[in-house]
């Protein structure tokens, strides 16, 4: 069983990742809509965001540094490689991309 201290840990890595694939979703279907074949996520999510609260964003720059390998984080590591099994997994194409308004956090580029 796991303790409370666990359950709470759990439930927010994984709403951050279930939320973080519905923006990317309402992206694609967005873009697909509109007769795209590629979507691009680069502000509106917790790993993507570039404006908000001062933590917000501090938050989207540490998932940045993870990825960048500058910030030992497994936790963000996993989460990130989920979002990218999951939509792999559905025969999209997922990458990183650094945001080239910020440098300092990055954007989801899906196709299709």
């Amino acid at each position: 069983m796991l303790t409370a201290t666990e359950a709470r840990a759990k439930s927010q890595n994984d709403s951050i990742i279930f939320n973080e694939i519905r923006d990317i979703e309402d992206a694609i279907l967005t873009a697909v809509y509109d007769g795209e074949y590629s979507a691009e996520v680069n502000e509106s999510t917790t790993m993507t965001a570039v404006t908000g609260t001062p933590e917000v964003v501090a938050l989207a720059q540490a998932y940045f540094n993870t990825w960048q390998g500058t910030l030992e984080d497994r936790a963000k590591f996993i989460q990130m490689g989920k979002i990218i099994t999951y939509f792999t997994d559905l025969g999209y194409s997922i990458e990183r991309r650094t945001n080239s308004t910020t440098g300092n956090t990055f954007k989801w580029v899906v196709s299709w």
